[in-house]
């Protein structure tokens, strides 16, 4: 789970005039990459021409990725910090969840909040990490729900990554009283300057993926046998011949007390 903060303000937004800044064009070397842009970001923010900020996210990087600079005839180029590529959350996958909010101020005028989902990590797509060939199949590329809390107020948004990528942009939409100025705090913690729109926290949680499948055309059910109150035990109820091979599964209660048992 991981928190974010975004803000919401009932006031629209006015006119500006366009700074100048530094034209500074940005690549990523042995990656797959997405340059972004933050949904109503300050133009001041970089109106200076000696640091220039660009927000991005590194997808597929089967080798560690190198970011370069270009402004003019003038060039850099840095290795990406390894921390900066998130190593996967489970041995058996080689990629995460990530998450970017789109929408860092939101107006009541448009009330609409944007986070990109995407897939990190080294090589996600390849076969052997994800049991599939690289396409980005929705059999294995999970789904991602938003959660918005304001006070006690809960709203929440989801959608299903997919494509070569493995992007989706989950959007909600915050209820009209979200907007409403906050009656101001009497406590001495919270004199000074008071930030202009409400704080929400956002938060995201992917919880693990199953794959549903219906039984084949003709397929026998399972038959039930329950010993005790601790285990019971499944097999097919199909008649079995002497060649057959027969699978038995057996279940033993999460209240039960045993450690170990004999089945004959």
């Amino acid at each position: 789970m991981e928190p974010e903060r975004t803000e919401l303000s009932g006031a629209t937004r006015g006119p500006s005039t366009f700074p100048v800044f530094l034209p500074v064009s940005y690549q990523v070397l042995d990656a797959d990459y997405l340059l972004l842009k933050e949904s109503g970001q300050d133009l001041m923010r970089n109106s200076s021409m000696r640091s220039h900020v660009q927000p991005l996210v590194i997808l597929q990087a089967d080798q560690a990725p190198v970011i370069n600079a270009t402004y003019g005839p003038l060039w850099v180029q840095q290795d990406v910090p390894p921390a900066l590529v998130p190593a996967a959350q489970l041995p058996s996958v080689s990629w995460r969840v990530q998450a970017f909010v789109l929408s860092r101020r939101i107006f009541s005028s448009a009330p609409r909040l944007r986070v990109l989902f995407y897939l990190s990590g080294r090589g996600w797509g390849n076969t052997g990490n994800t049991g599939n060939s690289g396409d980005g199949t929705a059999d294995d590329l999970p789904c991602v729900t938003l959660y918005a809390f304001w006070q006690t107020q809960e709203v929440r948004g989801s959608c299903a990554l997919s494509g070569a990528l493995g992007v989706c942009v989950a959007e909600l939409e915050p209820p009209g009283a979200w907007f409403s100025p906050v009656p101001e705090s009497t406590s001495r913690e919270r004199q000074g300057p008071r930030p202009e729109g409400n704080a929400v926290e956002l938060y995201y949680r992917r919880i693990g993926s199953a794959r549903l499948s219906q039984a084949p055309a003709g397929g026998s059910s399972l038959s039930q046998l329950k010993l005790g109150d601790a285990i019971i035990i499944k097999t097919s109820s199909k008649p079995l011949k002497k060649t057959d091979i027969a699978s038995f599964y057996v279940f033993l209660a999460s209240s039960s007390s045993l450690d170990k048992f004999t089945l004959r």
